[in-house]
């Protein structure tokens, strides 16, 4: 008898658990060949497909009963309701048994007795034990000629628990020339960097059966532009063992099903601004003693595409340019054009980071990434009317740091899941908070204006803000184990809140202070910090002040180190990070703490409100395509921008880095 009988064989059976509240059950998984001929043994057909077979199965149920089901589903498929005649050459399948294999080449094998439950068979510890460290089970399953039972041969299939599988596949974002196109894929034990991917364009009838490109990623050329999408993936895992084939076919095929794009493939926007800074950035490139920082608020899609921003903030905005397809593959490729060593980034819903930018700037940039979500703001319980902040659940949309792993590995990842939680817990800010919800005042800053009802609901809104902070280590052999620590926020939106935003402020500045003082350097010297947000506050403000300098209200506390933070834009005067009709402001900071190692060289201007303003009415005027409603409601985002904040862009000295002397 043989085990193996011919080349495309697929010789894995899958066993995967799904735990409900009701009940505990395997779903297993192989693919048999659809007849066997007496000829050669056992062979495909001439079609050469292998049908698909899925059982769904309770754990508590015996052995017997899955082989019973799989038998009666192998031949049932075999004979298709047909009666076989005396004279028909077909194999069917007689019998099917589980073994444990030794893996030291000898012929001994264990059979698992018919009685024994699927669990304990496919989830018990021991069987999971044994399997990885002595030997492999096996499903065997025998097949005997219809009219002659001494003519008989074996399939057998190796067991292959939690295999990796894709649940969902999507390209969602618009295809454009010159961004990538990222696959946005849920999945379970996969290994992106061990599996296939398969790119194709073409019509949307006509096929090419060659691919145009391997690889995660796929950056459209001039050539493409009209032309449909498809992706075929071949999943495999850590371990570089195929996974189950995507999709719901019925037969075998390595790569599943494909993958297909709704739209496609279109000329990108001309983002002039964007290319101007990509080509500054060719023409100047970091050595090793510097290193690049990005701090952007990218618009998350739960805001944007809310009735009340559709019909208030981004009005001015067309539909089609407000949407997160069309935005993403806009906001990557200026990303990946940075270059840069960190990026720090605001409003990024969840599903962005996990399925979007976290395996795309792996791939584009080989960078990693560490993310925080804000936390949920819920109707109170007890009054409908009033909200709630818990501070133990997420909200959809949190705050992101990617860096090079190139350059960096993360030692730790840390912060504030609420901001004003953790000033509650110090003193001096609690004592703020204390006074500020009482609408008394202890500082001059904190002097407001809400009313009582008004002051709470906005003290459990601004309890949503995060601060996620990493503490990094530079690799070169060069950096002697130096360390730097990045952190990035967004404050509380409201234009009234400035008062919180102070409070929100010094608690930062309090948590960094700590946090500095736990990673010390050798040479006494502060560790070098990085500080970027969207403040919602001008440089001008009691917010800033109270983020670089502190406050005389914490004047009594006993902290050792009290960072010198100054701005990386210090020396370039902006006018706005953030605009849309009506309003504009300096809302976004890269900061640094001046007394460490750390020195700014460079930055990335954005230029005045008006240049940017010439700039979008000239790109319209000669666009057919970007569907503005009214020249005078010109704002952020729309077919050029794909946010409605610009990025800003750092580049730091780090004298700690020394040349290797030789």
């Amino acid at each position: 008898m043989n085990s193996v009988v011919f080349p495309n064989f697929f010789p894995y059976f899958f066993i995967r658990p799904v735990i409900s509240q009701e009940c505990k059950k395997l779903v297993a998984e192989l693919f048999v060949p659809r007849l066997v001929s007496p000829s050669t043994g056992f062979e495909i057909q001439q079609d050469h497909r292998q049908r698909r077979f899925s059982f769904e199965c309770s754990v508590d149920e015996p052995l017997s009963v899955l082989f019973s089901h799989l038998i009666s589903s192998i031949n049932g498929q075999y004979l298709r309701g047909k009666t076989i005649s005396t004279t028909d050459s077909v194999y069917l399948a007689s019998n099917a048994n589980l073994v444990y294999k030794n893996t030291d080449g000898s012929s001994n094998s264990i059979v698992f007795s018919s009685d024994k439950t699927l669990g304990d068979c496919f989830l018990s510890e021991s069987s999971c034990n044994a399997v990885n460290k002595t030997c492999q089970m096996l499903l065997q399953i025998r097949f005997h000629m219809h009219n002659d039972h001494e003519k008989t041969t074996l399939l057998s299939y190796t067991v292959h628990r939690n295999p990796a599988r894709i649940i969902q596949c999507r390209l969602y974002t618009i295809p454009m020339v010159g961004c990538p196109v990222v696959p946005l894929i849920e999945a379970e034990n996969i290994c992106l960097e061990n599996s296939e991917f398969l790119w194709f364009v073409g019509q949307s009838k006509e096929w090419s059966e060659k691919p145009c490109h391997k690889g995660f990623l796929f950056i459209p050329t001039e050539d493409h532009i009209g032309l449909s999408i498809r992706l075929r993936i071949r999943v495999r895992d850590t371990n570089g063992i195929d996974g189950i084939p995507y999709g719901t076919g019925k037969f075998f095929d390595p790569y599943g099903e494909p993958i297909k794009c709704k739209s496609t493939v279109l000329k990108a926007p001309n983002q002039v601004f964007h290319q101007q800074r990509c080509d500054w950035i060719e023409n100047n490139q970091l050595d090793f003693q510097h290193l690049r920082v990005v701090s952007y608020n990218i618009l998350a899609e739960m805001y944007a595409g809310s009735d009340f921003a559709r019909a208030n903030l981004f009005k001015h905005c067309p539909e089609n340019f407000i949407t997160s397809a069309y935005r993403l593959p806009l906001i990557l490729r200026e990303l990946c054009s940075y270059q840069s060593d960190f990026i720090c980034l605001q409003e990024v819903d969840r599903w962005v980071y996990d399925k979007y930018l976290l395996h795309a700037l792996k791939f584009c940039r080989n960078m990693d990434g560490i993310f925080l979500a804000k936390r949920a703001v819920l109707s109170d319980p007890n009054d409908p009317a009033k909200v709630k902040t818990d501070i133990e659940k997420e909200k959809g949309e949190g705050c992101a740091i990617f860096y090079s792993r190139t350059r960096f590995e993360l030692v730790s990842k840390c912060g504030l899941p609420s901001i004003i939680h953790y000033a509650s817990t110090v003193p001096f800010l609690s004592a703020m908070l204390n006074k500020f919800n009482s609408t008394t005042s202890i500082c001059p800053t904190l002097n407001h204006s809400f009313s009582e009802e008004d002051t709470e609901t906005h003290i459990q809104k601004s309890l949503s803000q995060c601060l996620i902070s990493g503490v990094f280590r530079e690799k070169s052999a060069t950096s002697q184990s130096l360390l730097l620590i990045v952190s990035n926020t967004h404050f509380y939106f409201h234009p009234s809140a400035s008062q919180i935003r102070t409070i929100q402020a010094l608690a930062v500045r309090h948590y960094l202070s700590e946090l500095a003082m736990c990673y010390k350097q050798s040479d006494n010297k502060p560790i070098p910090v990085i500080f970027c947000g969207d403040i919602n506050q001008s440089p001008d403000s009691d917010v800033f002040t109270a983020l670089t300098q502190g406050n005389e209200c914490s004047s009594h506390e006993k902290i050792t180190y009290q960072p010198i933070f100054e701005s990386a834009y210090a020396n370039n005067s902006l006018e706005f990070t953030n605009w849309v009709p009506g309003f504009h402001a300096v809302l976004d900071v890269i900061l640094y703490n001046a007394d460490s190692h750390l020195r700014c060289t460079h930055v990335l201007p954005i230029g005045s409100l008006q240049e940017i303003k010439e700039l979008l009415i000239q790109l319209i005027k000669g666009d057919d395509q970007a569907q503005v409603l009214d020249l005078s409601e010109l704002g952020l985002p729309n077919a050029y921008f794909p946010s409605d904040h610009i990025a800003l862009v750092a580049d730091f000295l780090w004298d700690s880095l020394k040349p290797i002397s030789i």
